[in-house]
């Protein structure tokens, strides 16, 4: 009869290590998901960023060579990125 309650000792103590495997590895899948979706999210994300900063830059452009045209410089010389001081 001794041998009975050291084997549901360790019984019990089994149970436990695999309970804390299983929470360790639930936590793992947690964190590969959560790394799944930040990557996924940067990856959709970022072309729309880069466009924006594109259609920005080009936006930018082109208002500078509205000022310059205004200020009398030929379209096409405006184009070209003349620096007027």
């Amino acid at each position: 009869m001794q041998d009975r309650p050291d084997s549901l000792e360790q019984w019990g103590q089994q149970a436990l290590r695999v309970q804390q495997a299983t929470l360790d590895l639930w936590g793992q899948w947690a964190r590969l998901g959560l790394a799944v979706q930040t990557v996924w999210l940067d990856l959709w994300v970022r072309p729309a960023l880069l466009a924006s900063e594109a259609s920005k830059a080009q936006q930018d452009q082109q208002a500078r060579v509205d000022r310059l045209v205004r200020r009398g410089i030929p379209a096409p010389l405006a184009r070209q990125g003349l620096r007027v001081l």
